[in-house]
């Protein structure tokens, strides 16, 4: 009895050590980019633009990388795509209804719903992804990644249009869309395939490079844009979307996932993309288009360094059940 208990222990400890490491390099990136900013090496300026920087020119790489040579037919997952798809939307309609019964303030609306619903997936969940799986076993993933994306820029767009007063046109969403970096590299992928298209050595090992550079810089650039000084919001609002979008909305996300039977890469897609932190996009988003943009700072930071806790627990919770 005695030999069955420790072995019990000892395979969730093995369980646990995985699912921290699987998040360890993501924090170290993120001490990194604090560090950094703290000793002043880089303003917040320089962060800014740089952020810009790395978005336009990286993030095509990572997603055109994660596609090209596979064979996306095999790894069209309907069910997944559906589900984080549904899901997506469902989160989103839960969250405006529910902040607008407690919230009156249109300022303070916009900022809310999107640390609810819009997750940092791109940023922090993909690398882990990789760190779990391997680079070549989540191309599940980056089609996820494609069709949730573009829903979050989309629905941000009509959200703070709405609460401003203002109307989203169709051609401004479109537009939105076609001038996603991300959506343009998975584009440019999809055609490279279906053109039969063998890109030559040198270009090829070009783009890994790239795409494996993107989320190392992109995750140093988060920490060094988190800006820890005292926070000025009201805490009841930071700590109800921080439980919303960390425990509340992974914990329904991920039941429904296991429920319709995903598992492994799909299940932990569907993990990430509900239990990542407030996505860093919210903040110039909820500034620029007349909402809380302190507020949206605020529970980026907050919600980043506590998913640095609680995404290994969700982890370790799915590997000790068995599903990946």
């Amino acid at each position: 009895m005695r030999t069955v208990r420790s072995d019990i222990i000892s395979g969730m400890l093995q369980n646990f050590i995985i699912c921290v490491n699987a998040v360890i390099p993501s924090a170290i990136y993120l001490i990194i980019g604090i560090i950094l900013r703290q000793s002043r090496a880089i303003s917040e300026e320089e962060v800014r633009r740089f952020t810009h920087v790395v978005f336009i020119t990286l993030y095509p790489f990572i997603m055109f990388d994660n596609l090209y040579g596979k064979d996306i037919a095999a790894n069209m997952n309907m069910k997944l795509g559906l589900y984080a798809i549904g899901f997506t939307a469902l989160q989103f309609a839960v969250s405006w209804l529910f902040v607008c019964a407690i919230e009156k303030d249109n300022y303070e609306r916009g900022a809310m719903i999107q640390a609810l619903y819009r997750s940092n997936y791109v940023l922090m969940g993909f690398p882990i992804a990789v760190n779990l799986f391997g680079k070549g076993n989540i191309t599940a993933v980056a089609i996820i990644m494609m069709l949730v994306v573009p829903f979050y820029n989309v629905s941000a767009v009509i959200l703070f249009e709405r609460f401003r007063g203002g109307r989203a046109t169709l051609g401004g969403v479109i537009r939105k869309i076609l001038t996603n970096p991300i959506i343009d590299g998975g584009i440019a992928a999809f055609i490279v395939i279906i053109l039969g298209i063998n890109l030559p050595a040198p270009i090829e090992n070009t783009i890994t490079t790239l795409s494996d550079c993107t989320s190392p810089i992109a995750m140093i650039l988060l920490g060094a844009a988190l800006n820890l000084k005292g926070f000025k919001s009201d805490r009841k609002r930071i700590a109800i979307c921080t439980f919303g979008k960390l425990v509340f909305f992974p914990a329904f996300g991920i039941a429904g996932a296991v429920f319709i039977g995903l598992r492994n890469a799909p299940l932990i897609a569907v993990t990430l993309m509900s239990a990542t932190p407030v996505a860093l996009a919210s903040y110039a988003m909820a500034s620029s288009m007349g909402g809380n943009g302190e507020l949206a700072g605020e529970l980026v930071v907050i919600t980043t360094i506590t998913s640095c806790f609680t995404i290994p627990i969700w982890l370790f919770i799915l590997k000790t059940a068995g599903m990946f």
